[in-house]
């Protein structure tokens, strides 16, 4: 099957962006079975080559309902027999779900981030007119939803078109797995002696509950630890961040460390004792993925839990996105033996190893197109 994939945004694999990461390996494993695959991307940058893959990108017209018309044309004639968009609370989303509806192309919505309480009450008064006079007729209208956590939100939120759920994968071929290429010590030298928290990704105090993990810090009182959030700053907000360590009386703990890719991510994250994600809003955190590979232990919000699985290969400990809970989480793992912590890290490993592949996701949802997409395509779409 001729499979388009449409991103916002150029797919960088070393982003902090996790939509930008799936459809890079999501993309790539699809050609890898012998799939026609392509990713059109709207983007002003110079797109990213994928493996196997054909990838476009098309500079943003101004009007956010509209889409560049060359984009239009080339995905006429790429002939796709389906076409899979990224992300909810996306205009250039919705603009081309309706174009494709119009034309009988099937399509597939994967939301990542999970529809919540939280996301939908701020602003709610935008929010709710949004979600039912434009997502929830396109995510009605797909061939099916992928979900790659939990269904149950998805049905909640008002979603009645078919699901399919198929979790975020993790490359561990690009994990590298010599000794890192630079010292901890170096990289950090306020973490000598500490037990080291870390955070790795963008610094968004909403989503990503960081304004609770600081909160919850400071009522944990811990002596001997350090919390250090690696990542680029967002709409300005590592200021914010900052100032709350402050008014916290936890600023000598909290390390801002900016962001880093690649080899270097990789290399920060080994120094790690504790990998720590508490979002009020998650899909399937890559992130999680990624410090699990490196065999670090995780502690996550009952939002950031991949798949529950964290709690059934007892590869950390899950905790609620409220700054109590959080609290006791940190206490907890500070007093942790270090060989419990290894034991923790060996369990999330095998827990990558078992359950999050790129390729099983990628059949997975190769087998679902052709099932649903055929289907959508072979009868009348209203009936």
């Amino acid at each position: 099957m001729r499979i388009v994939h449409f991103s916002i945004g150029r797919c960088n694999p070393d982003s902090a962006n996790g939509v930008d990461i799936a459809i890079y390996h999501l993309s790539k494993a699809q050609a890898a079975l012998g799939n026609p695959a392509a990713v059109f991307a709207l983007t002003a940058k110079e797109p990213i080559p994928i493996p196997g893959v054909v990838v476009r990108g098309y500079p943003p017209v101004r009007s956010t309902f509209r889409l560049p018309r060359q984009l239009l044309v080339d995905l006429a004639q790429w002939q796709p027999g389906v076409v899979h968009l990224h992300s909810i609370y996306s205009p250039p989303n919705m603009a081309l779900a309706s174009w494709l509806y119009r034309r009988g192309i099937s399509y597939v919505v994967t939301p990542h981030r999970v529809p919540s309480p939280y996301v939908s009450w701020r602003r709610w008064y935008l929010k709710i007119p949004y979600k039912y006079i434009f997502e929830l007729p396109m995510l009605n209208r797909a061939a099916f939803v992928h979900a790659v956590g939990d269904e149950n939100s998805i049905r909640a939120y008002g979603v009645r078109a078919p699901v399919v759920v198929a979790p975020n994968g993790i490359d561990l071929a690009s994990i590298p797995s010599d000794r890192p290429e630079t010292p901890f010590d170096s990289l950090l030298p306020q973490a000598r002696g500490k037990r080291v928290f870390m955070f790795i990704g963008r610094l968004d105090p909403f989503y990503k509950g960081l304004d609770l993990l600081l909160q919850g810090f400071a009522l944990a009182r811990l002596q001997d630890s350090i919390l250090v959030l690696v990542g680029p700053d967002y709409r300005n907000q590592g200021r914010s961040l900052r100032a709350m360590a402050q008014r916290l009386r936890i600023g000598a703990q909290v390390v801002f460390f900016g962001p880093v890719y690649g080899r270097s991510k990789y290399d920060l994250l080994c120094g790690a004792d504790v990998f720590v994600l508490c979002s009020r809003s998650e899909g399937m955190p890559l992130s999680v993925l990624e410090a699990a590979s490196c065999s670090k232990p995780c502690m996550v919000s009952s939002a950031a839990n991949p798949a529950g699985m964290v709690e059934r290969f007892r590869a950390g400990i899950v905790v609620q996105p409220n700054a109590t809970s959080i609290a006791k989480g940190f206490a907890r793992l500070e007093q942790v033996p270090e060989t419990e912590l290894g034991d923790m890290g060996r369990n999330a490993r095998i827990m990558v190893e078992n359950e999050f592949s790129w390729a099983k996701t990628a059949e997975t949802l190769v087998e679902a197109y052709s099932n649903y997409a055929r289907r959508e395509n072979g009868k009348d779409r209203d009936s």
